[in-house]
């Protein structure tokens, strides 16, 4: 598609500038040519962080040297809404001296180009050249936080400022002109402009600093000359007070700037930031080459991210309290810390060629995350968690029709912001992690080391990586039946993965496995594409060997014939032994009755992660209409002799849909309670209890948590009572810190509380709320306090969302998820709040309301819900948006239709 251009008038500083059509760009699209490659910039900036009107602006100034590539007469930059001074541009030749005028400028909106148009004279390749101008660009409002931006907080009761910069994925342009693409790499000298009374901190250390000559009370700060990195990664903050932690006992100094009020409560993550530091260093055979990393805790922001030498955190990532926060916080917390780390080799050092590829950032970075804890922290037992929080829930995401490939093509700017998603980051790491099983731990390894060393500094594409495990492969000698690029390109190319369906010939002790596409719902026009084949490595176990078999499956035919299983007739066969591929896996009837009785009779026979996954491929399978119901609900009998967290969640996981489902239809709704809290009441009575929680290991901890939160959900007579016994008590002496509730506890206790009782068990919670300046406990309440089944209070929380500071802004995903999630009215109230709000959430949200909305609605199941559906387009637009909510709802009506009924009859026969 041809760019729409336009003919307007920009006020460009003090000189006014016709902005015309130009149809001789090189390069096409969105995409820079490559007539200029940015060496080195020199950028300074003054943003006036003090001034309090909402068109605060940044003074600055740019100077870029460039290499000439290719002889031009037109100097091309990024720049999105940054106006230059035309008079105050420069453009010279580096050696000679040589002045080139530059006639006029002219704008790409579409593309976010600037083009400085040459008067006469050319650009000749192989020569140096510098760029220079003054501009003007926008000092962002918080409800714009991209760019540089300014956000404003209360600290000690007194109203406070910050300022500072969210540049990726292609926000640097918002801020000064340049080549905003990851792979035209320079290396950067900032400048920084700051109140004097305030500091900054950028990506390396600071060495002088002097005042501002043309701005009295501002001084400048300079920064040493960075090394090469991608524009995206470029760093400023501008605090207001010194207040801040360091560690230095390492190669590297690291410090954590945070709150005076939150600094104690830093100092745990600062070690844990030091530990994954060494990790890496360790793991990687390649030291962290910058001389300081810096952390910033920024209130009132959702996001980390993981700027070279200068990461950004919101304040609930670095703060811990012992007591008040809970484990699984803890969990996360650390985890985005290794994620962060872990970007500064993969993603700062090497960086993606081009957006297209985000999973060479994302992917590899969230499963090293894993890898880092794992060997950092072994009790939080990390193989676990990965298949829990990465590979299952990136499954469901990739089983619709509308999912796209890891690798994909972005023609605009917006385009790029999509693939931040769970197929990148989640899908990308579930990949990794399959190829780091069949390659070897060592070998794979070695292979991120080489990958490393021959890139650094540079940029990658994702046959890079290839070559570099293949390189090391055949220097360890492990052998493959295919070329990796060959094998991995059928997951980053192909739409989705496969189902591998076993169907054993039980006489002659073999088997076929077959694969296709895993679809949830294939819809009316479906049909499978020949070319969708995968190179699966197909693991399995039997009883009589229980060590893990490896199998290959071809691309070249949807079956092969898997001979001498060494497995009799009255034995089980499981494959893709602890979900290590990125496929499920389904079995003929009688293989599905011989892993059940196994597990009746003693599940530990089987390995714990793939209970879980025969869990979640059971009741995925039959949602897809490739199992039936009833051998699902039979498997998940077993779970009464269940004791490991791992085969629980996977459970809950897969009965919270079903929950959502059945929750209008209250006979069945009831028997399906029953059942849960049937096959749940063992672990529950063997659970510590309530709290009696502090000498419990995190796995106990875990456990406690989800069966306590489900007991009580599903009105498990005991979870209920004594989930009002603990509040009451915590009423009756809310600071004591004796009776207060175990922090991994208190979301549901507040729940049932609130649930159960009324206006004084909310009001004490939302009391607690406003005291508490600790967001993860603030959470913690909020979500509590939204499962009432009180209109009014739900309608107020609902309100504060628009009505809260800024400062608050942070929970309204959570408020507005929870409540929908909790009980039908609140999650008919959270539909109506937002299709009567819609354009005011927008601008106050930016982009959240979208992600709300298709929490709310993702239980809809009914012709009514899609009637909801299409009077809020009437309303408020979103096209894309309802046509892909739409397709969800769709997808439960005609579950509703197909499995309703089987579902029903055998919770019921079960109550016979």
């Amino acid at each position: 598609m041809q760019p729409q251009w336009c003919r307007v008038l920009v006020i460009l500083s003090t000189v006014l500038i016709t902005v015309t059509a130009n149809n001789t760009l090189q390069g096409g699209g969105m995409r820079l040519s490559r007539n200029l490659i940015p060496r080195h910039y020199t950028l300074r900036l003054l943003p006036h962080v003090l001034d309090e009107s909402e068109n605060a602006i940044i003074d600055g100034f740019v100077q870029i040297d460039v290499r000439c590539t290719k002889s031009t007469r037109q100097i091309v930059l990024n720049a999105d809404d940054v106006r230059v001074n035309l008079e105050s541009i420069k453009v010279y030749d580096r050696a000679s001296r040589e002045r080139f005028s530059v006639e006029n400028i002219t704008q790409d909106v579409d593309n976010q180009f600037v083009i400085l148009h040459l008067r006469r004279k050319t650009l000749i390749k192989g020569a140096n050249y510098v760029i220079a101008m003054n501009f003007i660009s926008q000092l962002n409002s918080q409800e714009k936080s991209r760019g540089f931006y300014r956000l404003k907080y209360t600290e000690a009761g007194q109203p406070s400022v910050m300022a500072l910069t969210q540049m990726e994925p292609v926000d640097a342009r918002k801020v000064f002109p340049c080549f905003d693409e990851p792979n035209m790499k320079a290396d950067f000298t900032i400048i920084v402009g700051r109140p004097a009374n305030m500091i900054s901190v950028s990506n390396m250390p600071l060495y002088k600093s002097s005042p501002v000559e043309e701005k009295p009370g501002y001084e400048w700060d300079f920064f040493h000359r960075s090394f090469s990195m991608s524009t995206y990664l470029v760093s400023i903050a501008i605090l207001d007070g010194p207040s801040w932690l360091s560690l230095s006992d390492g190669n590297v100094k690291l410090r954590l700037w945070a709150r005076p009020s939150l600094l104690n409560q830093t100092r745990y993550f600062l070690k844990v930031a030091r530990k994954m530091l060494d990790f890496y260093q360790s793991y990687l055979a390649l030291d962290f080459p910058l001389p300081k990393q810096d952390l910033i805790a920024v209130p009132n922001i959702e996001t980390a991210m993981e700027n070279w030498g200068l990461m950004i955190f919101g304040e609930q990532f670095l703060t811990y309290e012992n007591g008040i926060t809970s484990s699984d916080k803890v969990e996360f917390n650390t985890l985005a810390m290794a994620h962060e780390t872990a970007h500064q080799w993969f993603g700062n050092l090497v960086t993606l060629d081009w957006w297209a590829e985000l999973w060479l950032n994302e992917g590899l970075a969230t499963f090293l995350s894993y890898v880092a804890v794992d060997q950092v922290f072994p009790e939080y037992k990390m193989e676990e968690t990965f298949v829990l929080n990465e590979m299952q829930k990136v499954m469901q995401d990739d089983a619709s029709l509308t999912s796209h490939p890891i690798s994909q093509q972005v023609n605009q700017p917006e385009e790029i912001i999509s693939v931040f998603d769970a197929i990148s980051y989640k899908k990308g790491a579930s990949i990794l992690r399959m190829l780091n099983e069949f390659l070897g731990h060592k070998t794979f390894k070695q292979g991120l080391t080489r990958y490393l060393k021959k890139l650094e500094y540079g940029n990658a594409v994702q046959d890079d990586l290839w070559a570099a495990f293949t390189r090391q492969a055949a220097i360890n000698k492990v052998k493959l039946p295919y070329d990796i690029k060959f094998i991995m390109q059928t997951w980053t190319h192909n739409v989705g993965y496969p189902v591998v369906t076993i169907a054993r010939n039980y006489s002659a002790r073999t088997a076929t496995a077959s694969q296709s596409r895993f679809l949830v719902y294939p819809g009316k026009n479906f049909s499978q594409d020949e070319n969708d084949l995968w190179v699966i490595p197909l693991t399995f176990i039997t009883p009589l060997s229980k060590e893990t078999k490896l199998r290959w499956l071809p691309p070249s035919s949807r079956a092969e014939n898997m001979t001498d299983l060494n497995v009799d007739a009255d034995q089980w066969l499981i494959s893709n032994v602890n979900r290590s591929g990125f496929y499920r896996v389904n079995y003929d009837e009688r293989n599905w009755n011989l892993i059940w009785a196994q597990l009746l009779h003693d599940p530990k026979q089987i390995p714990t992660i793939s209970r879980a996954e025969l869990i979640d491929d059971a009741f995925h399978l039959a949602r897809a209409d490739l199992l039936p119901y009833r051998t699902a609900l039979n498997l998940a009998n077993y779970l009464r002799k269940e004791t490991e967290y791992l085969p629980w969640r996977s459970a809950f996981d897969v009965f919270q849909y079903i929950d959502a489902m059945l929750t209008r239809m209250p006979s069945t709704y009831e028997a399906f309670k029953q059942f849960i809290v049937g096959i749940l009441a063992p672990l529950y009575e063997q659970l510590t209890v309530i709290g009696q929680t502090d000498g419990d290991d995190l796995t106990t901890l875990r456990l406690l948590s989800e069966a306590t939160k489900w007991a009580c959900r599903w009105d498990q007579k005991d979870c209920v009572e004594m989930a009002l016994v603990v509040y009451r008590e915590w009423m009756a002496r809310p600071n004591d810190p004796e009776v207060i509730v175990p922090a991994d506890l208190k979301r549901v206790i507040t729940c049932t509380a609130v649930r159960h009782l009324n206006w004084t068990e909310w009001q004490f919670a939302w009391t607690k709320f406003q005291e508490s300046n600790i967001q993860t406990e603030k959470s913690d309440l909020l979500n509590g306090m939204a499962c009432t089944t009180n209109t009014s209070l739900l309608s107020t929380m609902l309100d504060w969302t628009l009505s809260s500071s800024n400062e608050e802004n942070i929970y309204f995903h959570g408020v507005i998820k929870s409540i929908a999630s909790e009980s039908l009215v609140g999650r008919d109230l959270a539909f109506n709040f937002l299709k009567s709000h819609w354009g005011a959430l927008k601008q106050r949200y930016n982009g959240r309301p979208d992600s709300a909305l298709e929490g709310v609605t993702s239980s809809f199941n009914n012709l009514s819900d899609l009637e909801k559906l299409e009077s809020f387009q009437s309303e408020n637009g979103e096209e894309d948006l309802i046509s892909y909510l739409n397709g969800i709802t769709e997808a439960n009506v005609l579950w509703m239709a197909k499995h309703y009924q089987s579902i029903d009859e055998w919770l019921h026969q079960l109550l016979v």
